[in-house]
C-alpha cells in the first residue's frame, strides 16, 4: 500500500512538471473566468457600463452579417496571438504572454455570466452553442501558442544573458517558432468563420 501510495505521488509529480505549463495556463484562465464573473456581479446594481457595452455586443452580434462576425472575432484572435507572438520574441516577455489567458478568461466569464442572469435557459443554449464549440477550439490553440511562446522567450533569453547558454527543455529558433505561430493563425481563420457562422443563425433564433 506505501509503494503504491509512493509511485502514485511520483507520478502525479512528472505529470505536474511535464504538463506544467498547460496546468498554468488552465489556472490562469480559470482566475480570469472567475473574475469576469465578479466584475460583472460587482456592476448589478452599481455601473451600468459592464453591462451596457455586453448588451451592445449581443445586440450587434443578431445584426451583424457573417463577414462583418468573421473579422471581428478574428481580428480579437489574432490580437491574442500578436501578443505571444511579440512576448515571444523578447527576453522579458513572459508577463505579456501571461496575462492573455486572465484576459480572455475574463471576457469570457462576463460573456457568460450576463447570458446566464438576463436570458435563463436561452442563454445556456447561446453560450453552448455559440461560444463554447469554437471557444474551446480556440482555448485549445492559445494553449500551444502560449507554451511556445514562453519556449521561445527562455530561449532568447538564455541566449542573451547566458555567456554559455544553458540547456532547456525546448530550445526554439525565430524561423520555426514564426512558422508555427503562421499555422496558428491559419487555424483562428476556420474558428473564426466556424463562430460567425454560429452568432449568425443561431443568435437570432435564440
Amino acid at each position: 500500500m506505501k509503494g503504491f501510495i509512493k509511485n502514485s505521488i511520483i507520478s502525479t509529480g512528472l505529470f505536474i512538471k511535464d504538463n506544467r505549463l498547460t496546468i498554468i495556463f488552465i489556472t490562469l484562465f480559470t482566475i480570469g473566468c472567475l473574475s469576469g464573473t465578479l466584475v460583472l456581479g460587482l456592476s448589478l446594481g452599481k455601473s451600468e457600463t459592464a453591462l451596457s457595452l455586453l448588451k451592445s455586443y449581443f445586440q450587434e452580434n443578431s445584426e451583424l452579417s457573417i463577414l462583418a462576425l468573421f473579422s471581428r472575432n478574428l481580428v480579437s484572435s489574432l490580437l491574442y496571438l500578436g501578443v505571444m507572438y511579440v512576448g515571444g520574441l523578447c527576453a522579458i516577455g513572459l508577463p505579456f504572454i501571461a496575462i492573455i489567458p486572465i484576459l480572455k478568461g475574463i471576457a469570457l466569464g462576463m460573456i457568460i455570466s450576463y447570458q446566464y442572469l438576463y436570458s435563463g435557459i436561452k442563454g445556456f443554449l447561446y453560450c453552448f452553442i455559440i461560444l463554447l464549440l469554437p471557444q474551446a477550439l480556440c482555448m485549445a490553440v492559445y494553449t500551444i501558442a502560449y507554451m511556445e511562446g514562453i519556449y521561445m522567450s527562455l530561449s532568447v533569453s538564455n541566449g542573451i544573458f547566458n555567456g554559455k547558454p544553458r540547456q532547456i527543455k525546448y530550445q526554439l529558433n525565430f524561423l520555426t517558432f514564426s512558422k508555427r505561430y503562421v499555422i496558428f493563425a491559419l487555424a483562428m481563420v476556420a474558428i473564426s468563420m466556424l463562430e460567425a457562422i454560429l452568432g449568425s443563425v443561431f443568435s437570432k433564433v435564440l
